[in-house]
């Protein structure tokens, strides 16, 4: 196994588009979110929201990063959300990977993640728990943190690329910029009809979409103080955005 180099998410932060790019660089390997069965499924599980998978209840994270290590490429590329792997992702691995990491503004997440998941919880919306990744990999492992906004990615997708790999230490190419078929792998049974809808839009892209102009969104008062938090970590982290 060649170079291990992870993004960690915020959901809906275009992090899916940001692989599918990945995904088209020479001797580049993807692992899509090796942590979501550990998350969901396992018997160590945080969430019961998709339901039982008798299959999957010994999936923990040594499967998970078996996953990782088991491919064979000079680049493996690995895309997950924060929340997902937090809890389970062990010191070793991310002190052996380049951690890098994707969000974007609160508000258009909010926007985007009520139609998918209405009753999401503070966890789901994965704010605090991609801070508490970072500071973890800055503080405690002596990272340099690597962000990527995703909305900047959708409006310069070169530039945020070319200074991404330069920054990670890997050669830009051109054909991550567009592709014939958006899907990013064959979804296993337990898993299609969720993925599909989470990738509606990339599954049906040949290249990454400018973003839509900004509008209000309105705060239901129930999710205000978790706004108000979100919004509190994003401006940490602008600091660090490419």
């Amino acid at each position: 196994m060649g170079r291990v180099v992870v993004l960690w998410a915020a959901p809906r932060s275009v992090s899916t588009a940001f692989e599918k790019a990945f995904s088209r660089r020479p001797s580049t390997r993807i692992v899509h979110e090796p942590f979501t069965d550990c998350y969901y499924f396992s018997e160590n599980a945080r969430s019961r929201r998709y339901g039982r998978q008798p299959d999957r209840l010994g999936y923990g994270p040594a499967a998970a990063i078996d996953e990782i290590y088991g491919c064979a490429a000079p680049l493996v590329f690995v895309k997950d959300l924060a929340f997902q792997a937090e809890p389970y992702v062990p010191d070793e691995f991310l002190a052996a990977a380049t951690n890098t990491f994707i969000v974007r503004r609160p508000r258009v997440v909010l926007r985007s993640l009520r139609g998918l998941k209405p009753d999401f919880t503070e966890e789901e919306f994965g704010f605090e728990p991609l801070a508490r990744l970072l500071r973890h990999v800055v503080e405690d492992l002596s990272q340099e943190p690597v962000v990527v906004e995703g909305d900047r990615f959708r409006e310069a997708p070169e530039v945020q690329l070319r200074r991404y790999c330069e920054r990670i230490g890997v050669d830009f190419d051109s054909r991550m910029l567009s592709w014939p078929d958006g899907r990013i792998r064959a979804w296993a049974p337990h898993e299609r009809e969720s993925q599909a809808k989470w990738h509606r839009t990339l599954e049906t892209s040949t290249r990454i979409i400018p973003p839509e102009p900004a509008g209000h969104v309105d705060i239901r008062p129930e999710e205000a103080d978790v706004v108000r938090r979100a919004e509190k970590v994003y401006a940490e982290l602008q600091g660090y955005m490419l």
